[in-house]
């Protein structure tokens, strides 16, 4: 009996005196990475290769409906880098472009006219549809909007030029729109539209003495500052890009326009 008893003291002494087991650990999480919750880069610009692609894929289409050839023969010694990513071109035929260029003192189309026929965004036909009448889109061509003139679907109108061929080239960046005529930018540029028509003055009214015209460097600085109100494009550009594209139209207006 005692030794039964001294048995079990020294059986509960070794379990009371045992260390507890361990008790697994979590998985440990990884940490959290700033990059997996910040926002999306912008996307960046297409490689070169992409580039010259596109621009390649907008001359045969040009080239391919037999009434934009001039046009294709522009853009083919363009530089794809000095394009914007996104953009739409607004191509008249070559019937038209020989006209303007026949109406020219000097037989050659106006250097300028080449950036005021690109918009630095993509608008679709459809896209084009929800602007209303009157309103402008902005060009390449500084202080210079395209004007809205009928949107109708079936006689769409920009300065008063029909779009004859609404989604002639379409991209993921790129949208490409054949229209009848050269499109003006000294007639529809820097217009605002509609005007508004001032009151004429009552009989017998003294009429104000107007105030003197703004020195030189205060027109400049207003002419600089001077936008297209444009409805939902808001798209800036440098000044810089538009001026290449001057110069760039300057150097291509030799070039025949037509095949």
């Amino acid at each position: 009996m005692a030794i039964s008893l001294s048995f079990l003291l020294l059986l509960l002494t070794s379990i009371t005196a045992s260390p507890p087991m361990p008790m697994p650990s979590p998985l440990a999480s990884p940490p959290m990475s700033l990059s997996s919750a910040s926002p999306p880069s912008p996307a960046a610009a297409p490689p070169p290769r992409e580039q010259q692609q596109q621009l390649n894929n907008i001359i045969d289409a040009l080239i391919g409906t037999g009434d934009f050839g001039g046009w294709g023969n522009l853009l083919s010694s363009a530089d794809p880098s000095t394009l914007p990513i996104t953009a739409t071109f607004f191509i008249p035929s070559d019937n038209a472009t020989a006209a303007a260029a026949a109406a020219a003192t000097t037989n050659t189309l106006d250097p300028l006219i080449f950036p005021y026929h690109i918009v630095p965004q993509r608008l679709s036909f459809s896209d084009l549809q929800r602007f209303t009448t009157h309103s402008r889109l902005p060009t390449l061509l500084p202080t210079m909007s395209i004007l809205i003139t009928n949107n109708t679907p079936s006689n769409f109108t920009i300065d008063d030029s029909p779009i004859t061929h609404p989604d002639l080239y379409l991209a993921s960046a790129v949208s490409v729109h054949g229209v009848a005529s050269v499109l003006d930018y000294s007639l529809y540029g820097n217009e605002t539209f509609p005007l508004k028509p001032s009151r004429p003055p009552e009989v017998g009214t003294a009429q104000p003495t107007p105030p003197p015209p703004p020195p030189p460097s205060m027109a400049g600085e207003t002419w600089g500052r001077r936008r297209s109100d444009a409805a939902c494009l808001c798209t800036e550009y440098p000044i810089v890009f538009s001026v290449v594209c001057a110069a760039f139209a300057f150097k291509i207006h030799r070039i025949p326009l037509s095949r």
